[in-house]
């Protein structure tokens, strides 16, 4: 087998998809707009009679871990579904 084989099968098998991106399906996935004066412009999953800044307080204290920022005023949740439920509750 050549170096070039060699490479092209360490690769191949490095694509696979692991056990953890199976879990990663059954995430909720929840993301979060911002005005350019950083008022909440959307977020997904908001309660019924929950204000948007307290629906994003009240993730960013149970899942802090699950929330990641991205230019343009953005910010997204990963947060596992069991967790996500308990959060709801």
């Amino acid at each position: 087998m050549s170096a070039r084989a060699a490479v092209a099968v360490a690769v191949t098998e490095e694509i696979e998809t692991p056990a953890s991106d199976v879990s990663k399906a059954s995430d909720v996935l929840i993301h979060v707009r911002y005005s350019p004066n950083g008022e909440i412009f959307f977020i997904d999953a908001l309660p019924a009679q929950t204000k948007p800044r307290d629906w994003l307080n009240l993730l960013l204290d149970k899942a802090p871990d699950c929330y990641q920022v991205f230019a343009g005023g953005r910010g997204f949740f990963r947060i596992p579904q069991s967790r996500f439920e308990a959060i709801k509750v």
